[in-house]
């Protein structure tokens, strides 16, 4: 990382950054290697991004994630400014919201030569590489970069159109701290919305923009597209169907991978305040050539934008007719997760740990592969299976052997901060994972395959590496083999949300929209 400090210290000088950015440059000497500078100089005007480049390969995906930073490849940034030219033919200012190294700041300038940019960009490693590239582009006087969390962000009101453009972080929810979860919800709410806190950080990123903006601007994100489908999505989607104003929503085939880094499939949303539209356009896109142009889609009326709940549908030109005697498997099971438990390593029962009496290690399946290698698709044997650490809440109700034991485990626990986690937190006492009925039939919900059901005939507890189904009605063991027999044999990966890399996932909900034949029912 030095190396990429020294070349970025002979763009930016240390008087003209934040304190953030100066705490960064601190004993870093600027490069005197004037042929790397004019190589660098020239790629950068050349549109490219070698700076950041340079940032991704040091800093591995993993390392990264946690910053929600995914920097975004040209043929996405191309097609979005297509998508943006086509709307307007002059902005007065542009707002990148996770600027990054400024891919999206650098384009909007070059299309828009007038205009003047407000990049956002919380880590000052990146916002430094971000001066530096506009610096060799020519556009430092052009740019403001604040270090700073575009939630905090003001803007002086313009004459003009202000696009909002760029890549929106993705950090999930439980990396959020309560205060902006609570700033979500009161904002949606000033809004006239209720919204899931389960939302990760992207769709605060277009509340805030809603928040921004005034009718007439505009505004272009790229994010993961899971908020199409998802419970806590369901806000993401009444704002562009009212006031925020969505025009287009383009999803593209998982098989081309947008995030190189990253396991997700993307959406690219257009949209306009307050703007006055009768219909959102939805398209596929299906390759690189197709991201370069996002070429709109079929529209599909505002109203029935807002009555269906999974847009990956409309996408798909709205949902197929449901066959004659079918039904949903809703009708028949309640679908629920697994016990999320917040550190698997400290409550799932490992050689490692200090012993416990064996009353609170209960059987459970902690791993897909106890379903997905079920002989005949059942799980009849307890003992080969792993078990749940599920300690009561009143430790003073135990005897003085027992207590002893638990508080040896939980001290344990506690050094390695099963006790801070976002899920322990949220548990009261932190360490009570209370046992479940057991689920009759269980299932795997992600993989690169479609998933496999069981019979839980060894009546196993379940973490969050699968799901349970929990029947509506009385069925004896004999129709739920029946059951079980059927959707091994005929469920599809397609009945899915399929990610990029072909990675397959099954929210409860979407379990239990699956279709199965009525006669099971009976």
């Amino acid at each position: 990382m030095s190396a990429v400090l020294s070349a970025v210290a002979a763009y930016v000088p240390p008087n003209s950054v934040s304190k953030l950015e100066q705490a960064v440059l601190k004993g870093v000497n600027p490069t005197n290697d004037k042929a790397l500078l004019a190589a660098v100089t020239q790629a950068i005007q050349a549109g490219l991004d070698p700076l950041g480049d340079a940032y991704c390969v040091i800093n591995s995906p993993e390392a990264r994630r946690g910053r929600g930073q995914t920097f975004t490849p040209d043929f996405v940034v191309e097609g979005m400014m297509a998508w943006v030219r086509r709307q307007r033919r002059s902005v007065a200012r542009l707002v990148d919201p996770g600027a990054g190294s400024g891919r999206f700041t650098l384009a909007a300038l070059r299309a828009f030569p007038k205009a003047e940019a407000i990049a956002a960009e919380m880590d000052p490693v990146v916002a430094l590489i971000l001066r530096a590239n506009l610096a060799a582009a020519g556009f430092s006087l052009r740019a403001e970069v604040r270090v700073a969390d575009f939630r905090d962000l003001e803007l002086a009101p313009i004459k003009g159109t202000t696009l909002f453009l760029g890549n929106p972080p993705y950090v999930r929810h439980h990396d959020i701290g309560a205060d902006w979860k609570a700033w979500y919800t009161k904002t949606l709410r000033h809004f006239g919305y209720e919204g899931s806190q389960l939302a990760g950080l992207h769709l605060h990123f277009f509340l805030k923009t809603l928040e921004l903006g005034r009718p007439g601007d505009l505004g272009c994100f790229v994010t993961a597209a899971e908020w199409l489908d998802v419970k806590y999505g369901q806000a993401l989607r009444q704002l562009l169907t009212n006031g925020l104003g969505g025009k287009d929503i383009f999803v593209v085939d998982p098989e081309v991978q947008v995030f190189g880094d990253a396991m997700v499939s993307a959406a690219i949303t257009g949209f306009s305040h307050a703007s006055d539209r009768t219909a959102l356009r939805f398209a596929e896109v299906g390759s690189e050539a197709q991201l370069r142009k996002l070429t709109a889609g079929k529209p599909v009326t505002v109203e029935a934008a807002k009555a269906e709940p999974r847009w990956s549908f409309l996408v798909k030109g709205g949902r197929a007719e449901k066959p004659e005697g079918y039904i949903e498997l809703g009708e028949m099971f309640k679908v629920s997760r697994g016990t999320v438990t917040g550190l698997n390593r400290v409550w799932v029962a490992s050689p490692g740990a200090p012993d416990l009496p064996s009353r609170f290690l209960v059987p459970a399946i902690t791993d897909s592969t106890d379903i997905t290698q079920a002989k005949a698709g059942v799980i009849e044997n307890a003992k080969e299976l792993r078990r749940l650490v599920c300690l009561p809440r009143n430790l003073q109700e135990l005897g003085r052997a027992e207590r002893t034991a638990v508080e040896r485990f939980l001290a344990w626990a506690r050094s390695l901060g099963a006790h801070e986690t976002y899920i322990a937190k949220h548990r009261n006492p932190w360490w009570s994972l209370s046992a479940k009925a057991a689920a009759p039939i269980v299932m795997t919900y992600m993989g690169r395959r479609p998933p496999a059901f069981a019979l839980n005939q060894a009546g196993a507890q379940l973490i969050n590496v699968a799901h349970g189904l929990y029947p509506l009605r009385d069925f004896n063991e004999s129709q739920l083999s029946r059951v079980v027999a059927w959707l091994n044999e005929n469920v599809q990966q397609s009945d899915g949300r399929v990610y990029a890399g072909g990675l397959t996932k099954f929210e409860p909900g979407e379990a239990m929209r699956i279709l199965v034949p009525g006669e099971l029912a009976l």
